[in-house]
């Protein structure tokens, strides 16, 4: 009888708890264009992060005049600044398997091309750096936004890695 009166109402909340989460399933999942970072808007929020991200790395450098020149070659050569941009969708479904492979394949040399510019770029600009301004361009390259210390892709360092919840705290005892 007892497990009977915690039974009934775990399964009352369990089912409330699934017919509440019902319309998030509901929804269709493709990121391109879809959600609030999809399509024209998503694009443009990017850029503008992007954009800012570069503005706060200028900032912190404090460039000296003759290090410009240097700085708006790197920048240029950034392979989204000039609006290299993923294949339309739709294109890509009228295509057969093989001819999509070729397409990806074609895509990642455009995009290989463009990041061998970059980091040449990045190279003869960094040269003109000073050992303080290289150490916050180290800095500034080694941080991904909006990930907090979770590391890329969510995985990695966890609540206790660098700058987390009880940083430079030893291990809980088990």
């Amino acid at each position: 009888m007892k497990n009977a009166r915690t039974l009934i109402p775990a399964l009352i909340i369990a089912a409330t708890a699934g017919f509440a989460t019902y319309p998030s399933f509901a929804q269709p999942r493709d990121c391109n264009g879809m959600g609030p970072m999809g399509g024209e808007r998503g694009q443009a929020m990017r850029a503008d992060r992007m954009q800012n991200r570069q503005q706060q790395l200028h900032d912190a450098l404090k460039l000296k005049p003759e290090q410009e020149a240097a700085w708006t070659k790197f920048q240029s050569t950034h392979p989204f600044a000039n609006g290299m941009q993923r294949p339309d969708r739709a294109e890509i479904a009228k295509l057969t398997a093989p001819e999509r492979a070729e397409k990806m394949l074609e895509q990642q040399k455009k995009h290989q091309e463009a990041m061998s510019q970059h980091v040449s770029a990045m190279k003869t600009f960094y040269d003109q750096l000073t050992p303080e301004q290289k150490k916050v361009f180290d800095e500034h390259s080694m941080q991904r936004p909006n990930r907090g210390d979770r590391g890329p892709r969510g995985g990695g360092q966890g609540p206790r890695g660098p700058g987390g919840p009880g940083a430079g705290m030893p291990p809980a005892a088990n």
